[in-house]
């Protein structure tokens, strides 16, 4: 009797093994399926469990020359204000897969100018990444036209940034290093 939940086991398992090898390509042609579905920006839901998002369900939006004067003016005061405060600078950031093992996306982190390509007024850039990076700060200055770091990551991650510019001023930036644009990579496999 000590050996019935053994062979139950060994039955399970023995079954198992052969429907995956019985339904392999069958198995494999539906879970491409779904990851063509997923990176072509697509949902899939089976049951209780949704995989990717629809995003081109998103609302959208077009340009427009149109001065309206009603409360979007508060909208304008605070985009102009923010573009004012961080003198033109934001944090950009680019991904492709990654040439280390364990890691997804080879990441580079940098600053851009509204408008402009010139740092001449930029003094110092410090970089912080967080514990997975031994909580350092890197500085960087500018070189070949370009302030900021590379790095490679498994997982998203928040990026802060502090601006030392000539004239004493401080600018805090921060950026959300995300893999969506990962879903190009994944596309064109």
């Amino acid at each position: 009797m000590d050996w019935v939940p053994f062979f139950q086991t060994m039955a399970w398992i023995a079954l198992i093994i052969y429907s995956a090898n019985k339904f392999s390509s069958q198995l494999q042609d539906l879970l491409n399926a779904i990851k063509m579905r997923i990176s072509s920006g697509s949902s899939f839901k089976a049951g209780p469990i949704e995989l990717g998002q629809d995003l081109k369900a998103l609302d959208r939006v077009m340009p427009s020359m149109a001065s309206e004067k009603t409360h979007k003016d508060d909208w304008s005061k605070e985009r102009d204000g923010i573009y004012n405060d961080n003198n033109g600078f934001f944090l950009a950031h680019v991904i492709s897969p990654s040439e280390k093992g364990g890691q997804t996306y080879d990441v580079f982190i940098y600053l851009i100018k509204h408008k402009s390509k010139e740092f001449s007024d930029i003094e110092f850039a410090e970089f912080f990444l967080g514990a997975y990076w031994g909580n350092e700060v890197y500085r960087e200055k500018e070189r070949n036209g370009l302030i900021g770091i590379s790095t490679s990551a498994y997982g998203p991650f928040l990026c802060t940034c502090r601006i030392m510019m000539k004239n004493g001023k401080e600018i805090r930036l921060n950026r959300y290093i995300d893999f969506e644009m990962g879903k190009v990579f994944e596309h064109n496999n």
